[in-house]
C-alpha cells in the first residue's frame, strides 16, 4: 500500500470514529454543540443581569429562587430575554421536548429552542407608505438588534424544576429567518397563523402565581403567553419521551406587535403527540389587544 492510500485509510478511519461518537455523544452535547451554537455561560447567564426585582418583584420573599417552578421553556424565554433585551416588535418560535432516558427513565431532561425574529424593521417598512414621513419615527425606534436562536439544556436540580444545565446561541441571517416556518407561514411575515380551520373551543384562562412581572404597559411579555398555553396543554405537554433530534413535539409561537397599529400579543400553540386514542393534535390560539382581557381558544384534530 502506498504512501497515499495509507493516508486515505487513516483519514476514513478518523471519519468513522468521529461520526460513531457523534451518534453516541450525549443528547443534551450534540443539542447545544449544534453547528452554528456557541456556548453562553450558565453562571453569568443566571446572574444580577437576569435575577432583578424589576423581573422579579417578590424575589427575596422566600428561601427560594423566585422562577424555581417555572417550567422549562418559560424560564428559558426569561433567561434569553435578559441575555438579548426585549424588543418591542417581535416573534418568538420556541420549540419544547420534555425527555427521559430509557435507561434511567426517572432522569428528566428539558430541551428548549427558542428563535427570535426582529420584526421592528418589517413593520416599519410596512408603514412607510401610509405614515407621513415626518410622523413616522427612526427605524432604530421599532427595535435595533439581530434575529437569534438560543438553546437550553434543563433539568430538575437544587430546588428548580428548570434547573439550568447548557445553553447555547447562534446568529440567524436574514435568509435563514426567511425560510423558517412558524406554524402554517413564514417567520419573518407580519402576518401571524391561526392554526388549522374548524370549530375552535373557548378556554377559561388560567390564573399562575405571580412570580415573575407577566405583562407591561405593551401587553403580556411572552413567557408568560407560553406559560398559559402550556398550563393549557394539561399532564400531555408534562409528559417525557425519550429525545428525538429535532423533533416539533410542542410547538409555541408568540408575535408581539407584529403588524398593525394597534397593541397586540398574539400566540399559536400546538402538541403533536396527543396521549389520546382519538385525539392526533392539539392547538391553542392567544390573542389580547392592549390592555384587555386576553382570549384563548382550543381546537382538537381527530387521530387519522
Amino acid at each position: 500500500m502506498g504512501h497515499t492510500a495509507t493516508i486515505k485509510v487513516w483519514l476514513s478511519g478518523l471519519l468513522l470514529l468521529a461520526a460513531a461518537a457523534a451518534a453516541n455523544a450525549d443528547p443534551a452535547e450534540r443539542f447545544i454543540n449544534a453547528k452554528g451554537f456557541r456556548a453562553v455561560d450558565v453562571e453569568a447567564l443566571e446572574g444580577s443581569r437576569y435575577y432583578t426585582a424589576a423581573r422579579f418583584p417578590k424575589m427575596g420573599a422566600s428561601a427560594f429562587r423566585p422562577d424555581a417552578d417555572l417550567p422549562a421553556p418559560v424560564r428559558a424565554l426569561l433567561l434569553m430575554e435578559s441575555h438579548e433585551g426585549a424588543l418591542p416588535h417581535a416573534r418568538y418560535l420556541v420549540n419544547y421536548q420534555p425527555t427521559t432516558k430509557a435507561a434511567s427513565p426517572d432522569d428528566r431532561l428539558d430541551f428548549v429552542d427558542i428563535t427570535r425574529f426582529n420584526l421592528g424593521p418589517a413593520v416599519h417598512a410596512d408603514l412607510v407608505d401610509s405614515v407621513p414621513a415626518e410622523h413616522l419615527a427612526d427605524v432604530k425606534v421599532f427595535g435595533v438588534g439581530p434575529h437569534v436562536r438560543w438553546r437550553f439544556a434543563m433539568s430538575p436540580m437544587r430546588g428548580m424544576t428548570a434547573g439550568l444545565d447548557a445553553a447555547s446561541r447562534k446568529l440567524v441571517t436574514s435568509k435563514e429567518a426567511a425560510a423558517m416556518e412558524c406554524l402554517g407561514l413564514p417567520c419573518a411575515n407580519l402576518e401571524s397563523a391561526e392554526g388549522p380551520k374548524g370549530r375552535w373551543e373557548p378556554q377559561k384562562l388560567v390564573t399562575p402565581a405571580p412570580s415573575y412581572r407577566r405583562s407591561t404597559p405593551q401587553g403580556p411579555v411572552p413567557s408568560s403567553v407560553v406559560e398559559q398555553l402550556l398550563t393549557l396543554m394539561g399532564e400531555d405537554a408534562q409528559r417525557p419521551t425519550p429525545f428525538a433530534g429535532h423533533a416539533k413535539r410542542l410547538v409555541f409561537v408568540v408575535s408581539a406587535h407584529a403588524g398593525g397599529q394597534e397593541q397586540q400579543t398574539t400566540g399559536l400553540a400546538r402538541n403533536a403527540l396527543v396521549f389520546d386514542d382519538a385525539v392526533g393534535t392539539y392547538w391553542l390560539r392567544f390573542h389580547q389587544v392592549g390592555d384587555m382581557a386576553a382570549e384563548v381558544h382550543a381546537l382538537s384534530q381527530k387521530r387519522r
